[in-house]
């Protein structure tokens, strides 16, 4: 970041943070005939320990941690403004800074969206420019101000654990990425689609490297059993993976992958469980589990995996200092190669958040993982933060 956006970004953060706190849990809106802003955001403090923190630089015979971690560490996990605009009800933006680095930020969101059908109850078709998320990996599609878990991936300081979040990203299936998506459904909702071209690289590329694209498509049943809403989707995604050739030229490698993904309940008070299963390629691995070398024309590894993740939000009426109370556990299994035998992981995540007002909580999650062989399992306990405006 340059001198003077870093001074201005410096001088505005105060100024939103008092404009979002003036709203207490929601955001501070502005609005005119012809224009709407809305601004709110997040701030996410994470402290968090792991068990690579005993593995020395000698190494560890049962040990797969591939480095010592601190004990303990604290750190600013996410800081984010968010900035939506709408004009005129058919034309919205939406510009989200993340400023987790505190020396410098990086854009999670950055993006244009025409709604083709204003009137419409729900939104018949809109499209979608920019920077924004795939729709792929149900998981990732919600805020992570909401996800039960504290973090969406099983992840242990030290350890590099093929958990179902992991494998997501890595492959380039899921996250963020600049492209051009028209999603929309029935009057009702009762179906919606998504439908979205892409660069097909990591969250934070700004441009492609390769001549490849990724093209994902989504489709979400939405229905309801007894009270609870119940929604059903599959995704599929066709994408490159790119590499340059000896004489330079840019190449790429095709791969694809496929996702299945059921929610019950929401956010709100009650039960509420989501879980997925995804089925792919693994683009950082042969079938012999070895580093594609994709000039010499390597495969892909077919890997799998899957994860549920259950809560039960218990209201407490007439607390003073609570709102809610909310258990919840996860359990994962990936199988990071289907080609070679014991390299399965297991990951389980027993937790609870505290509800003060809103989305602002205190949530806690210790992350066990269980490898195969004779590999001891390792584990990470989490407490996270959250101030939401």
């Amino acid at each position: 970041m340059n001198r003077w956006l870093r001074s201005v970004s410096t001088a505005a953060l105060p100024a939103l943070f008092f404009l979002g706190g003036t709203a207490g849990a929601g955001a501070q809106t502005v609005e005119s005939d012809a224009l709407r802003v809305e601004l709110g955001g997040r701030v996410q403090v994470q402290g968090a320990t792991s068990s690579c923190s005993d593995y020395t630089i000698d190494g560890n015979p049962d040990s797969a941690c591939f480095q010592d971690v601190p004990t303990a560490d604290l750190f600013m996990r996410r800081l984010r403004l968010r900035v939506d605009v709408e004009f005129n009800r058919w034309i919205s933006a939406r510009f989200q800074p993340d400023f987790a680095r505190l020396d410098e930020f990086r854009v999670a969101d950055a993006y244009g969206r025409l709604n083709l059908n204003p009137d419409a109850e729900t939104t018949h078709a809109r499209i979608t420019i920019g920077h924004f998320k795939r729709p792929f990996d149900g998981f990732q599609l919600h805020s992570s101000t909401q996800i039960l878990t504290i973090e969406r991936a099983l992840l242990i300081p030290g350890l590099l654990v093929p958990s179902y979040g992991t494998l997501s990203v890595t492959s380039s299936l899921s996250e963020r990425d600049i492209g051009v998506m028209i999603d929309g459904g029935v009057a009702s909702d009762l179906f919606h689609y998504w439908l979205g071209l892409f660069n097909g690289n990591i969250a934070f590329a700004n441009r492609d490297d390769n001549n490849g694209k990724q093209l994902v498509g989504r489709a979400q049943v939405n229905l309801t059993a007894g009270d609870m809403p119940l929604a059903l989707a599959v995704a599929g995604t066709i994408a490159d993976r790119g590499f340059e050739n000896d004489d330079g030229s840019l190449a790429s490698k095709s791969h694809g992958a496929y996702e299945v993904f059921a929610e019950l309940g929401d956010f709100g008070s009650g039960p509420h469980l989501m879980a997925g299963f995804v089925s792919g390629k693994n683009v950082l691995q042969t079938p012999a589990g070895d580093l594609p070398d994709l000039v010499a024309g390597d495969d892909f590894a077919s890997m799998f995996t899957w994860q549920a993740i259950g809560g039960w939000k218990l209201e407490l009426e007439g607390n003073f200092f609570l709102e809610a109370v909310e258990p919840v556990f996860r359990i994962m299994m990936a199988d990071p190669n289907g080609d070679l035998d014991g390299d399965t992981v297991w990951g389980y995540t027993p937790g609870v958040q505290l509800f003060f007002d809103a989305r602002n909580k205190v949530a806690i999650n210790w992350d066990l993982v269980s490898l195969s062989g004779d590999r001891r399992g390792e584990n990470s306990f989490r407490v996270q933060y959250q101030f939401y405006y």
